[in-house]
């Protein structure tokens, strides 16, 4: 009888997974989210913004124009044009190719930031979708005891206690399997929408992500480097760095060139030329300006320096729980799953033989199907410690 039910159970597992849906990988998700995104298209308008100012780095001042009467007999025009020093310019267009850089970066880390958020939802909706399968097999197989207890109650081969305890175990355990699959449309909901698909979606199963099977407790000195945090931190440093060259190339003397006629109608052209420079008189307020620039270098270097320290922290943290989830699988691959299934296979031959009851056999079975839940929590926990130790490593 027993046999029976396991039989109507994979065939109603087959019939269960067998409906059409568009499969969506995770590398797919991924792609259409960063495809379907606003804030990573937002990302790319500022980086094009950035490039389109590359162009007015150079921008000279307006020349000035005067029309005049310099000897009071006749008027003439002028018009002069005046200059920073020359390193001003080279120095304004290389602070603008790192601004550039920075909005590179910004863009770099919002994707790594979108990426890191779909892995995270999908592998809540592999778990999820395990999950609803594993509480099919038990719901499936709990109905069918419960109407066979029923059965045998009404018969009076069986007492109440036993009927009663195998309508409350399917009860729980149908409530549970409900909860999960509300919760699994839920999951595949928030992926249609951030991947912008219309059609109804089902993920791949879930397994072990065999990635990152080396465990290191201590990075070293260039581990973080990748981290898109810390990339962007070090592109802004070097703006600082260059706007302090910038700053001080402004301290120089700046020039000027003019055509403008002071003399009477006559004046030979070659002397209506005027020529002069700019005096940087007032030296403080350049020394502040570089100051302010030396010290916002310092800032940004020691925001490097210390979320590196916290990076660290975090990925010994990460490397601490992949090992530790790693070794929970390896238990259950190698020995829980194997038990859950003696268990469940000894109870099934006692039943039938009448050693034990309705009771016993539904405790057995939920400690059996137990393992083989925190089998896959075992799993989803280890590829979330895999996912985050890539994020913090820059490896998305």
């Amino acid at each position: 009888m027993f046999r029976i039910y396991i039989v109507g159970i994979l065939t109603g597992l087959v019939s269960f997974t067998a409906t059409a849906q568009q499969v969506l990988t995770e590398a797919d998700a991924i792609t259409k989210a960063l495809a379907n995104n606003k804030n990573i298209q937002s990302a790319s308008l500022q980086v094009k913004q950035q490039q389109q100012l590359l162009k007015s780095a150079i921008n000279l001042p307006n020349p000035e124009f005067f029309w005049e009467s310099p000897t009071g007999n006749f008027y003439t025009g002028s018009i002069t044009q005046s200059f920073e020093f020359p390193t001003v310019y080279s120095n304004q267009y290389r602070l603008q190719k790192q601004q550039i850089g920075v909005a590179q970066k910004e863009k770099l880390l919002t994707e790594a930031e979108l990426k890191y958020r779909v892995k995270l939802l999908y592998l809540e909706a592999q778990f999820t979708d395990s999950l609803v399968k594993q509480l099919y097999i038990q719901d499936t197989l709990y109905e069918k005891i419960k109407f066979s207890a029923i059965r045998q109650f009404n018969a009076g081969q069986i007492d109440y206690l036993q009927q009663t305890f195998a309508e409350t175990q399917y009860g729980e355990i149908h409530n549970l399997y409900l909860q999960s699959i509300t919760r699994a449309k839920a999951l595949k909901a928030q992926l249609q929408w951030l991947t912008g698909v219309k059609d109804a979606i089902t993920v791949t199963p879930l397994v072990v992500n065999a990635s990152q099977l080396q465990f290191s407790f201590i990075p070293d000195s260039t581990a973080l480097l990748f981290n898109p945090t810390v990339q962007l931190l070090q592109q802004q440093q070097a703006v600082a760095k260059q706007n302090i060259a910038l700053q001080k190339s402004k301290a120089l003397p700046g020039l000027a060139f003019g055509y403008f006629n002071q003399g009477e109608r006559d004046t030979k052209w070659n002397n209506r030329f005027r020529f002069g420079i700019t005096i940087p008189l007032w030296f403080g307020q350049y020394k502040s300006n570089i100051s302010a620039a030396k010290t916002e270098q310092q800032v940004i270097q020691s925001k490097q320096e210390g979320l590196q320290q916290e990076l660290s922290a975090q990925v010994i943290n990460a490397n601490s729980e992949m090992q530790a989830n790693w070794q929970s699988v390896q238990y259950y691959q190698q020995t829980g799953l194997q038990k859950a299934q003696e268990v469940i296979t000894t109870s099934q031959r006692f039943f039938v033989s009448g050693e034990i009851d309705y009771i016993s056999l539904m405790r057995n079975n939920n400690d059996a199907y137990s393992i083989y839940q925190k089998y896959l929590e075992a799993v989803r926990n280890y590829n979330l410690s895999v996912i985050n130790y890539q994020y913090l490593m820059g490896q998305l």
